[in-house]
């Protein structure tokens, strides 16, 4: 971009229009290509290659960041930060929410202690900054910004007067729209904040100028940003809706994938229910999967890796009561389920893959905790509060167990030696 370029680097020797099978042979890409570090999932165009991620990675930290130091940000470190927002701002919901909901002197102070290092440890986020790459930086900016959009939201439902609200969705579509930059998929979510603003504003105020005023501080970044985008792709590949996917070279043939139910039941089940290995190192390990069409990684269904999101269970009740309650925030926790659906839905077709069980599990701890913390509240027998609390400990302690093994696991360590060289031995000692 600093060299108004809009692609990485140019086919001079026409190789790929000679062999447009040359980029599976890593070796060969290597020398070809000397410019870039692989070939696999760039886009190959007219004579040029192009990284079809995202751009807001690159609007709001790469390049700035890049523009005032004249150094260059990297993955890793990027990874990293946004992690550190991310359980930052999981924190900030769930004690939102739980002052709204509960009166929190009647939580045991040490289960709101615990809830910290579950949201840190036991949504499997470890792995994205362990993993630390280009698709890391797509999924954490995306994920930060859809945690960033949930705040956002919750002051709008809350603020007293009508320019801090009009301020706030303007924001909250411009964070949507930036999210979208990151994952095309978010893009699915825009309609459900637009359609619970507009249901909001209605029984707020039951007046359509109203409504109308709303709709158009919410479309305006929603316009601006999709404008953007669409530039983007055209100047690129020569159409407002490619986003250099069906030009992807790899060798999975993704734009051939036709969605299909098996792919979808296969996915879920595996997300849901897969089991863990026993590792000689460290006791749980990732397992392999096989059948799906597309993605078969190492994973661990999440009822496992977080048993606490059996909570998830009380739901039904849970949004009952607190329709009657406060209902603001069963709007918020009502968009969090649609998002928590519509991602492992996704994530199902795209495949068995660790990095995007983190878009959902993200929410799924979130609103498991709240639950939990919801339901304690209300508990007046002492022995039973003892006993939930004594529960909440064991859950907390096999998913701590269980997220570090995994994250020290077989399947995993390749990825620190790579990093680290052999250092992560000694952190294997020393846990286990």
């Amino acid at each position: 971009m600093k060299n108004y370029k809009l692609y990485i680097c140019e086919d001079n020797e026409n190789l790929l229009s000679k062999d447009p099978n040359l980029y599976k042979n890593y070796q060969i890409s290597y020398k070809n290509f000397k410019n870039i570090p692989s070939l696999f999932d760039t886009s190959y165009y007219k004579g040029k290659l192009y990284l079809y991620f995202g751009i807001t990675p690159v609007l709001l930290f790469y390049l700035p960041f890049n523009l005032i130091t004249n150094l260059y940000l990297t993955d890793k470190l990027l990874v990293l930060i946004l992690s550190c927002f991310i359980f930052l701002f999981s924190l900030i919901i769930i004690k939102k929410i739980s002052d709204r909901i509960t009166v929190i002197q009647n939580i045991p102070p040490n289960i709101l202690v615990l809830c910290i290092f579950i949201t840190g440890f036991c949504n499997l986020l470890p792995f994205l900054v362990i993993k630390s790459s280009i698709y890391e930086v797509a999924i954490t900016t995306a994920i930060f910004l859809l945690l960033l959009s949930i705040y956002i939201f919750y002051n709008y439902m809350y603020a007293q007067t009508k320019s801090n609200k009009y301020i706030l969705l303007f924001c909250l579509s411009f964070t949507l729209c930036l999210s979208v930059g990151a994952r095309p998929y978010y893009v699915l979510f825009i309609p459900i904040f637009f359609i619970a603003i507009i249901w909001l504003t209605y029984k707020e105020t039951e007046s359509i100028n109203q409504i109308i005023v709303s709709i158009l501080y919410f479309l305006i970044p929603c316009l601006l940003y999709g404008t953007i985008i669409a530039l983007y792709n055209y100047l690129r590949f020569d159409s407002i809706f490619e986003f250099g996917w069906k030009y992807q070279l790899n060798p999975l043939n993704q734009y051939d994938y036709f969605i299909n139910l098996q792919d979808l039941l296969k996915g879920l089940c595996n997300n849901f229910f897969h089991l863990p290995l026993i590792d000689d190192k460290t006791f749980f390990s990732l397992s392999p999967t096989v059948g799906h069409s597309l993605g078969n990684d190492e994973i661990v269904g999440f009822i496992w890796s977080y048993p606490l999101s059996y909570m998830l269970i009380f739901l039904p009740i849970f949004l009952k009561k607190l329709y009657k309650h406060d209902i603001k925030i069963f709007t918020l926790l009502f968009i969090m389920i649609i998002m928590i659906i519509i991602s492992i839905i996704v994530t199902s077709f795209i495949g068995m893959i660790t990095r995007y069980m983190v878009e959902y599990l993200s929410l799924i701890n979130i609103l498991s905790l709240i639950i939990f913390i919801f339901y304690i509240n209300y508990v007046d027998d002492k022995n039973l509060k003892k006993t939930l609390n004594f529960l909440f400990i064991i859950f907390f302690a096999y998913s701590m167990f269980i997220n570090i093994s995994l994250l020290f696991c077989k399947k995993a360590a390749a990825f620190y030696a790579i990093t680290s060289a052999d250092n992560y031995k000694f952190l294997i000692n020393l846990l286990f």
